[in-house]
């Protein structure tokens, strides 16, 4: 009966282990593809554009309107 018991205990264990391991993947897919919208054809653009307004040749967006 202990076998038994233990068997059991191991099987719930790993299953349990199994369906963080997926849940934590699923969540890391879902924030990469939230916050991943540069890829990396793109991010050279972005780099650039942060360089410009380094320079001053740009202003950053500041979500003020121009009156």
């Amino acid at each position: 009966m202990s076998q038994v018991s233990e068997a059991v205990t191991l099987f719930f264990a790993a299953v349990l282990i199994g369906a963080l391991g997926f849940e934590i993947n699923r969540r890391r897919k879902l924030l990469r593809e939230v916050y991943d919208v540069l890829d990396k054809e793109t991010k050279h653009i972005a780099a650039e554009l942060e360089h410009m307004v380094k320079q001053g040749m740009l202003k950053p967006y500041t979500g003020e309107t121009l009156a």
